[in-house]
């Protein structure tokens, strides 16, 4: 699958998440559907940096934007902090070690009101 890269500001969200908005449909971008995560969430495995600083994590959904959670290692890793513009790269994985830590992200963000019946 191929690397995208995108520049993109820290921003703030709900319960304190910190995250970049994603300027892209990774189901159209990748030809995949996303995979289930905790609860009634959803989202597409990705590895990739962020400043140069290596990740692996998911690009969530909600309220038809797409976002990658940065947690706090990552923020310090990268040298960023809220306002400040991060250089992306991401390309999609089917890594049990970024299902767990997607999964385990998940927990934090909102949940849609009902599950995505073709998350796999």
């Amino acid at each position: 699958m191929k690397k995208v890269r995108f520049e993109a500001e820290l921003m703030e969200g709900h319960k304190g998440v910190t995250f970049v908005l994603v300027p892209f449909d990774p189901e159209k971008k990748w030809s995949q559907k996303p995979v289930r995560l905790a609860g009634r969430r959803h989202g597409w495995l990705i590895v990739g940096t962020a400043n140069a600083a290596s990740f692996e994590g998911y690009i969530g959904e909600r309220w038809n934007r797409y976002f990658i959670m940065i947690e706090p290692a990552l923020r310090d890793a990268a040298k960023v902090k809220l306002g400040d513009v991060l250089a992306m790269c991401v390309e999609p994985t089917t890594s049990p070690r970024a299902f767990a830590q997607a999964y385990e992200q998940s927990k934090v963000t909102t949940q849609p009101k009902k599950a995505r019946t073709d998350a796999t």
